[in-house]
């Protein structure tokens, strides 16, 4: 390879370097709510607190956007994506349709390398929860199931999985996490019915049972649906824009 075309590919590493840096530091601010949902996100101010040059940050945004988690206003620049209860009963309705498609293809079509993974991380899962690490439960559920939605074997479908799985990321903080529940009781009883279906999950996929995958997913994503509906009824806060009446009807 010639200097210059190392050189080339030096800086085109450094970039991509550089726009999945900002890419993690924004997304993990988001989903934390550090950045509220609506915040405007000034590219220069975020140049200066990432130390990168603003191709990297508006590769970052253009990533998060595709992710539902950021909001590209033409002529506006960029914002972090609201959340009303429209947002999130219509993220819940395509959830469970995914999902459960996701993992009946993931029962027929894994690999014995893929169930191992999904065990892997099930118990990366259970782990955490014994630690009380919510922020680590958060990652191994994510992690989980993504090893499902690339068992699926159907890449158009899995990046779309991805996609709301990222975005539920920030939903999960809301709802899930152990000081979102009245009582340490009710936390563990919640989740303690995950780690059941995670359990039977694996089983199913194990044994190619699609039909008992799907119907488990339906109950996995039916179960957090009833969470956040619980949570978001308690714990509705101005930045989240959340309105009774009409908009509360429909979810």
């Amino acid at each position: 390879m010639s200097k210059n075309k190392a050189s080339r590919s030096n800086v085109k590493a450094l970039k991509g370097a550089s726009s999945e840096h900002a890419y993690r530091a924004l997304m993990q601010e988001i989903v934390s709510f550090t950045l509220v949902p609506g915040e405007d996100l000034d590219e220069a101010t975020l140049v200066a607190r990432f130390g990168v040059s603003r191709t990297p940050v508006r590769e970052a945004l253009v990533r998060l956007a595709a992710e539902g988690l950021v909001q590209l206003v033409p002529n506006r620049g960029a914002r972090v994506a609201p959340m009303g209860w429209n947002d999130i009963r219509e993220h819940l309705e395509a959830f469970d349709v995914s999902q459960r498609l996701v993992t009946r293809w993931a029962a027929i079509r894994r690999t014995d390398e893929q169930v191992a993974k999904m065990d892997i991380e099930r118990k990366a899962f259970e782990t955490a929860f014994r630690q009380d690490d919510s922020v680590a439960m958060l990652d191994a559920n994510f992690r989980f199931h993504a090893v499902i939605g690339a068992a699926c074997r159907n890449s158009l479908l899995q990046r779309f999985y991805i996609q709301q799985l990222t975005a539920d990321l920030r939903i999960a903080r809301l709802a899930m996490t152990s000081e979102c529940f009245p009582t340490e009781r009710s936390y563990r009883s919640h989740v303690g019915q995950i780690v059941r279906e995670h359990r039977e999950l694996v089983e199913a996929i194990r044994e190619r049972d699609g039909d008992r995958a799907e119907e488990l997913a339906r109950s996995h994503a039916d179960l957090a649906r009833k969470r956040v509906s619980e949570s978001l009824t308690q714990t509705m806060t101005p930045a989240m824009e959340i309105r009774l009446g009409d908009q509360a009807a429909d979810v």
